[in-house]
């Protein structure tokens, strides 16, 4: 199978589904600050939905620098020796915040 690069192919959306489906695991980066986060896509599917893995560059916050427009995401099939060093973040809890917001009338 023709390594896809993190790209998906033209005109099939590559989707989290199919990621997860074939083994991928998915890497977020921030190209401001350089981190590297190792996540995989059933987590992702959870929070997102089955959507094409390049709309979730947009959703995604960077921890360190707080900014999401360097943020990008990308597909990565890995062999067995690849991910020997790699942590991979897995998902604990959803915590949904409730927030009040107040208006004074006039």
């Amino acid at each position: 199978m023709p390594d896809t690069d993190g790209r998906r192919k033209r005109g099939n959306a590559w989707t989290l589904g199919k990621s997860h489906e074939r083994g991928d695991l998915i890497l977020i980066r921030c190209g401001h600050c350089n981190i590297k986060r190792w996540y995989e896509p059933s987590d992702l599917i959870r929070l997102f939905g089955d959507v094409d893995i390049d709309l979730i560059d947009g959703h995604m916050l960077c921890e360190k620098c707080r900014s999401k427009e360097f943020v990008r995401a990308e597909a990565r099939h890995l062999t067995a020796r690849e991910r020997v060093g790699i942590r991979v973040r897995r998902l604990a809890e959803i915590r949904v915040v409730r927030r009040v917001v107040w208006k004074d009338e006039e």
